[in-house]
């Protein structure tokens, strides 16, 4: 999950686009707390946990500012007592970075696009950010993220990020 997966477009490949979108499709016609519980399981992943302590993650902390924190979801919550203290809120934070990033791109895209292109333009949007490349332990949060979108529509997946824009 530290692994880098996507450096740069080229990295980007059909398969990995092919992939993200059958696991967010298969995902959007689960109810929305499996959408929410298969991202927010995710801080139990031993790799997951290892790059949120890493150097690039602290990098990214200091970009992450403002705006309304996302928390796990209530079973998650409760699991999560045993861990560190400082996991969860690192954890609540990378999720609030991607979605920031998802719901920009998303309120952008031209209702036309492919939703592989739309998957593209997301990590393309996102690797800057991670400065040396798109970690996997994004992935989960993204095809999350997606999920909820095929499933609930950008209204309902990003509705702060719309109420910004029509101010």
């Amino acid at each position: 999950m530290s692994q880098i997966l996507f450096k740069n477009e080229a990295d980007i490949s059909s398969d990995w686009l092919f992939y993200i979108e059958n696991e967010a499709k298969a995902l959007a016609q689960r109810e929305d707390f499996a959408i929410l519980n298969y991202v927010d399981r995710e801080i139990f992943n031993p790799e997951v946990q290892k790059f949120l302590d890493s150097d690039v993650m602290e990098a990214l902390l200091k970009d992450i500012s403002g705006g309304k924190a996302l928390h796990l979801g209530l079973a998650e919550e409760r699991k999560a007592r045993f861990l560190p203290d400082w996991l969860r809120p690192r954890f609540r934070k990378l999720k609030k970075k991607i979605k920031n990033t998802f719901c920009d791109v998303m309120q952008n895209a031209v209702k036309e696009s492919d939703t592989k292109d739309l998957i593209k333009a997301t990590i393309l949007a996102l690797i800057p950010s991670f400065g040396t490349g798109l970690p996997a332990a994004v992935l989960p949060i993204l095809i999350g993220l997606l999920a909820y979108l095929l499933k609930h529509g950008i209204k309902k997946t990003c509705p702060l990020e719309k109420k910004k824009k029509e101010k």
